[in-house]
C-alpha cells in the first residue's frame, strides 16, 4: 500500500493491521514532499513477535519502519524495529522521518490474530532552530554532522546537537558522530546536555562517547561516557583545545521503547562565566584584571579571543580574602612565539599591601604548551597564604588576524583555604596536605572524596581515568593525628553480595585486602577501588576494598603523620558520584607515653602507656625509642614479650622473606650507625636474646587495639649466664652481637621478674 501526501485530502491518518491471522507480510509506503516530514505515534502492539533478551532481537515477528527506499537495500542503518505480545503504550511512541519515503514493513508467524496501530502525520517543516546551527552533514555519512566556530560562538543563539529522529525515538544500530571544531588553537569549546533519555540498563550497547580533542576511537580514550538517565543540570563539558568529537552509538530498540535520545547545545568562544567574565576588568584598560576570592572563588581567564594589538601588556591579579587562603594557578596552554623573551609570562607574589614580593616563574617565548589528560602535563604554580598573585602576559605580535591566534594564554585559577581544604600538592591531580601547624585552627575537619571528584581540579581531567590520591596528615613533635574512615562506598551498589575481588579482613592488629581470584583469573590491587592507609614511613597500617558496610568506621591513631592514599578507577558518569568515602581527622597531643627513654638501672621493664581508651574501632600506631646502658662488665639479657603480636604474619611477608610485619616489631642496635640505618636484630615473636654489649637501643614499632606489649632487660655476668645459656641451648656469634635463644617464660621465672 501506498500513501502519498499529494494524493490525500487530509494529511493524518491511521494505518491498521490486516484482519487476518498469521502467517503475513505486508508494506507500507509513505511518500512525503519537500516542503513535509513523516511523524508516526505507534499506541498499540499485540502478538507481534516478541523480544529475546539474550540475542536482542525480535523472533516470531515484527513492525519496523525504515527511512528510505534505499533502506530496502541494505543501503541505510536508520531502522525502528518494534516487536511485543502484548503492550498498549501510556504515551505514544514518536517517530520522525526527515526523507521522501517511510517504510513499514508488518510481520509475524503466529496463527493468533495480531494487530497493531499507527497513526501517521504529514507534517510542515517548520524548524525552530536555524539550519546554520544544526551543523553541516558529512558527506557519505549515515547521520555525522560538523560544527564550526563562525557559526557557533554566539552565547544567545547556541548551536544544537541531537540524537536522530529527535524528539522521537532514534533508530537502532546507529554510530553516529558529532564534530565540533575551530580553527582557532587558543578556542575552548562547551558542550551541554538539555535532555538525555536513554534505556536504563542497556549501558552496554546505547550510550554516548565524549572525546577532548581529534578523534580516534581505537585509541583515544573517553573524556566521559554517558548513558541511562542522568541528571543533565551535571551533564556540561570543556574542551581543552580547538577540537571536540561526541560519538553517539545504540543498539537493538528494546521495550518499552519510551527513551528519546539526547538534544544539547555547544558553544565556542568567549562562554561566560569562563572567561575573565565575572572578574573585575580594571577602567580604561584593554586586558588588566583582578579576582577576588570572596566574589570569585574559581574560574578559567585568558587573553582576549578577538583582535588585539601588538606589544601588549595584561595583568591578571588574584587577592585573597584571608591570611589562609591562598591562589591555585593551573596553565592549560599558552603560545609565545617571538624569540630572545621579547614575548614573555611572569608569575609574581606580592608582598604586604601588595607591594614589592618574589617573582615565582618566567616563561619566555618561542613555545607552546597544551595540557593533555596526562596528569603529568600539569603546569601550576601558587602564591604563600594570604599572598596576592599578579601574572603578567607580554606579546609582541598579539592578534592581527580575526580567528587566527598568534599568541595567547588559557588557564585556571582557583582560592583554596588551607585551614578548611588542605594544602593542593602542586602538579597532580587530587594530592592534597593536611599540617598541624600552629596559628591554624581548628585542628580538626573533615573531607569527602568521590570518583567523580578530583578536588575541584581543573575540568580537562577526566573522571574516566584512574587516578591515585593522597592525602597526607603530618603533625607537629610530639603530637598524633586521628583519621577516620566514617563511610565508603568501594562496590558498585548491588553488587555487594558478589563481589569477588577483594575483601578486607580486620582484626586487633588492623584491616587488610585480600584478593580474589575468579576463573583463574587474578586481579591486582591498583586494579580496583581501594583505600590504603600508611604512617609516613611507608609501613601500611590498614587497607580496606570491597563491600564496608559492616566494617566502618575504622579509625587510625599515629604521631608523626599518616598517608591516607585512595586508588579511583574510571566510570561512567552516572557512577562516578557513588564510589568514595569520608572521612574526619583531627590533630591531638600524642596519646601515649614512652616513659622515660635512657635507663641504667641493673633491671626494668619498658613498655608503651596509652592515655586514654580505645574503641573497638580504634587501631593505633606507636613506636618508642629507648636507650640502655649499665656497667661496662655486663652484658644484657632482653626478653621480649609481643602480647598483642600480628595474627597473621604470613599475610605480611616482607620482600626479603622474613616473617616479621614492619608495623609490630622490635629492633635492637648496638651502635648510633646500626640505629641511623634502622638496621639490627629482628623481632617479632616473644623472644629472649642476650647481647655481648652493656650499651643497647630498642626500637619498638607496634600497631593494634591493645598494647600490651613489655621488653624486660637485666644486667648479666658474661662469664656465668651468657656460658650457661649457651652451653643449654646453642648460640651464635653474630659481631657485635652473641646471641642465644631461650624460651622467655623459663628466663623470666628464673631472674624473678613481675608484670
Amino acid at each position: 500500500m501506498t500513501i502519498d501526501v499529494t494524493q490525500l485530502t487530509s494529511k493524518h491518518g491511521a494505518i491498521y493491521s490486516p484482519p487476518t491471522s498469521g502467517p503475513i507480510f505486508c508494506t507500507y509506503y509513505l511518500v512525503a514532499n519537500r516542503d513535509t516530514r513523516i511523524k508516526l505515534n505507534l499506541y498499540r502492539l499485540q502478538g507481534i513477535g516478541e523480544f529475546n533478551h539474550r540475542s536482542k532481537r525480535c523472533v516470531g515477528g515484527f513492525l519496523q519502519v525504515i527511512d528510505g527506499v534505499r533502506a530496502l537495500r541494505g543501503n541505510s542503518s536508520a531502522v525502528h524495529v518494534f516487536c511485543a505480545n502484548d503492550i498498549r503504550f501510556e504515551h505514544p511512541v514518536t517517530i520522525f522521518k526527515d526523507r521522501a519515503v517511510a517504510v513499514i514493513q508488518y510481520w509475524t508467524e503466529s496463527s493468533v490474530k495480531s494487530r497493531f496501530m499507527l497513526e501517521f502525520e504529514f507534517e510542515e517543516r517548520i524548524e525552530d532552530t536555524p539550519v546554520q546551527l544544526l551543523g553541516d552533514a558529512v558527506p557519505n555519512s549515515e547521520c555525522d554532522r560538523i560544527y564550526r566556530q563562525h557559526n557557533c560562538s554566539n552565547s544567545d543563539e547556541p548551536c544544537e546537537f541531537t540524537s536522530p529522529g529527535y524528539p522521537g525515538l532514534y533508530p537502532n544500530f546507529q554510530h553516529c558522530r558529532f564534530f565540533f571544531r575551530s580553527t582557532d588553537p587558543a578556542m575552548q569549546i562547551r558542550i551541554q546536555f538539555r535532555v538525555f533519555h536513554f534505556p536504563v540498563n542497556d549501558c552496554d550497547t546505547h550510550y554516548v562517547n565524549i572525546f577532548d580533542g581529534p578523534y580516534s576511537a581505537r585509541t583515544d580514550p573517553a573524556l566521559q561516557t554517558l548513558c541511562g538517565q542522568p541528571k543533565t543540570d551535571e551533564l556540561v563539558y570543556f574542551s581543552t583545545g580547538p577540537s571536540m568529537v561526541l560519538e553517539f552509538i545504540t543498539g537493538s530498540l528494546t521495550p518499552p521503547y519510551d527513551y528519546i535520545g539526547f538534544q544539547g547545545t555547544v558553544l565556542f568562544g568567549n562562554l561566560p562565566p569562563d572567561r575573565n567574565t565575572i572578574g573585575s576588568k580594571v577602567d580604561k584598560s584593554f586586558c588588566d584584571w583582578i579576582f577576588y576570592s570572596n566574589s570569585t572563588p574559581s574560574a578559567i581567564f585568558g587573553t582576549p579571543m578577538d583582535w588585539y594589538p601588538k606589544n601588549l601588556l595584561c595583568t591578571y591579579r588574584f587577592i585573597p580574602a584571608s591570611h589562609f587562603e591562598r591562589v591555585l594557578i593551573t596553565l592549560t596552554s599558552y603560545s609565545l612565539e617571538s624569540d630572545r623573551c621579547s614575548t614573555f609570562l611572569e608569575l609574581h607574589e606580592l608582598g604586604e599591601l601588595g607591594k614589592g614580593g618574589k617573582l615565582i616563574k618566567k616563561i619566555c617565548g618561542p613555545i607552546t604548551k597544551y595540557v593533555s589528560s596526562d596528569p603529568k602535563s600539569l603546569e601550576e604554580y601558587s602564591s604563600a597564604p594570604g599572598r596576592t598573585l599578579l601574572l603578567t602576559f607580554n606579546s609582541k605580535e598579539g592578534n592581527q588576524i580575526l580567528g587566527k591566534t598568534s599568541e595567547w594564554i588559557s588557564g585556571r585559577f582557583q582560592f583554596r583555604n588551607d585551614r578548611i581544604m588542605g594544602t593542593k600538592v602542586l602538579n597532580t591531580v587530587c594530592d592534597v596536605s593536611y599540617e598541624d601547624d600552629e596559628g591554624l585552627e581548628p585542628r580538626a575537619g573533615a573531607l569527602t572524596v568521590r570518583a567523580g571528584d578530583n578536588d575541584g581540579e581543573p575540568f580537562w581531567h577526566s573522571s574516566s581515568a584512574t587516578v591515585e590520591c593522597l592525602y597526607n596528615f603530618s603533625s607537629r613533635k610530639n603530637r598524633s593525628i586521628s583519621v577516620t574512615i566514617n563511610h565508603g562506598i568501594l562496590v558498585k551498589p548491588g553488587e555487594e553480595s558478589r563481589y569477588w575481588q577483594c575483601k578486607t579482613e580486620c582484626d586487633k592488629s588492623g584491616c587488610r585486602c585480600l584478593l580474589g581470584t575468579k576463573k583463574k583469573q587474578f586481579v591486582a590491587l591498583n586494579e580496583i577501588f581501594h583505600i590504603s592507609i600508611f604512617n609516613l614511613a611507608g609501613i601500611e597500617l590498614s587497607c580496606l576494598c570491597g563491600d564496608l558496610t559492616d566494617l566502618l568506621p575504622v579509625s587510625v591513631l599515629s604521631s608523626g603523620g599518616v598517608l591516607v592514599r585512595y586508588n579511583k578507577l574510571g566510570l561512567p558518569s552516572d557512577d562516578s558520584n557513588v564510589q568514595g568515602f569520608t572521612a574526619s581527622y583531627k590533630f591531638r597531643d600524642r596519646f601515649y607515653d614512652c616513659a622515660q627513654t635512657t635507663r641504667s638501672q641493673a633491671q626494668g621493664i619498658l613498655y608503651v602507656a596509652l592515655k586514654r581508651n580505645l574503641s573497638s574501632s580504634e587501631y593505633v600506631h606507636v613506636q618508642c625509642d629507648w636507650t640502655i646502658e649499665v656497667s661496662s662488665e655486663k652484658f644484657l639479657s632482653i626478653d621480649v614479650r609481643l602480647l598483642d603480636a600480628l595474627s597473621k604474619v604470613a599475610a605480611n611477608k616482607s620482600a626479603s622473606g622474613s616473617s616479621c610485619s614492619a608495623k609490630n616489631t622490635v629492633k635492637l642496635f648496638t651502635s648510633p650507625s646500626q640505629r641511623a640505618k634502622d638496621k639490627g636484630i629482628e623481632m617479632c615473636q616473644s623472644n629472649m636474646v642476650t647481647v655481648n654489649t652493656h650499651k643497647l637501643s630498642i626500637r619498638l614499632t607496634a600497631t593494634g587495639r591493645q598494647l600490651k606489649h613489655r621488653i624486660l632487660w637485666r644486667e648479666t655476668d658474661p662469664k656465668a649466664s651468657v656460658t650457661s645459656l649457651c652451653n643449654t641451648l646453642g648460640c651464635r656469634l653474630d659481631w657485635p652481637m652473641l646471641v642465644c635463644i631461650a624460651v622467655p617464660v623459663l628466663w623470666s621465672s628464673l631472674h624473678g621478674f613481675n608484670y
